[in-house]
């Protein structure tokens, strides 16, 4: 558990990302929607010096199913984010999420993604939350939970709009770094589930331990249940 601020998660983030592309000549991103990402985006793209921002692959872990340039897209305001802070990464993949027919775009989707990675592993996955415990569109005792496809489709989201993208909780997992933020007081209870082991009401408490990074703000910090 780590103490939160754009500026620290940001440089964690760079130095990450650094290590791989000079490791592998290439460096991945997957990032989410809401409003935790965007400061830590901003800061990131003011940061990232030329050598990661040539060798970056800047992913999504989910999006919703409405067109490009809508408010509700996941990509819409974090991409706005990133540009306020400086150039964008050699290669952006949104997920194609506007698409009338979802299920060959979750294949394409996961196509991108092992090109990308090389290997299906993503470098890094900074991880938002909702209060619910819920990451990416994998929601509390939701089916989509056990999937194994990289990418697929939700039709029957608890939150509107029902029909989206998700990257998968194997992807998730045979990440190389996940970066969890946790902004909040009404989101202190989701470290200690994760703490306590994987409960499929809790999403993000099925995270590995190893390589999973988390960041509590001071309100979220100040709301952890004792012990």
């Amino acid at each position: 558990m780590l103490p939160y601020s754009p500026a620290t998660v940001a440089e964690a983030l760079h130095a990450l990302l650094d290590a791989a592309a000079l490791a592998r000549g290439r460096a991945t991103l997957a990032i989410p929607g809401g409003r935790s990402p965007g400061p830590v985006l901003t800061h990131l793209a003011r940061i990232c010096d030329p050598f990661v921002r040539e060798r970056l692959r800047l992913l999504w872990l989910d999006e919703r199913a409405v067109p490009p340039g809508h408010p509700d897209r996941n990509d819409a305001a974090t991409l706005a984010a990133w540009d306020a802070g400086g150039a964008r990464p050699a290669q952006v993949l949104g997920m194609p999420a506007e698409r009338l027919d979802l299920e060959p775009a979750a294949e394409d989707y996961a196509g991108q993604l092992r090109a990308a990675t090389g290997d299906g592993a993503l470098d890094v996955c900074l991880v938002g939350l909702g209060e619910d415990g819920h990451l990416a569109s994998l929601f509390p005792r939701h089916r989509g939970l056990s999937e194994l496809s990289d990418c697929f489709v939700v039709t029957d989201s608890p939150k509107p709009p029902a029909r989206r993208l998700t990257l998968s909780l194997p992807v998730l997992a045979r990440a190389r770094t996940r970066v969890v933020l946790c902004l909040g007081a009404a989101k202190a209870w989701t470290h200690a589930a994760w703490r306590a082991g994987p409960d499929p009401a809790c999403p993000v408490s099925l995270l590995p331990r190893s390589g999973t990074l988390w960041y509590l703000d001071d309100a979220a910090a100040a709301a952890l249940p004792p012990g």
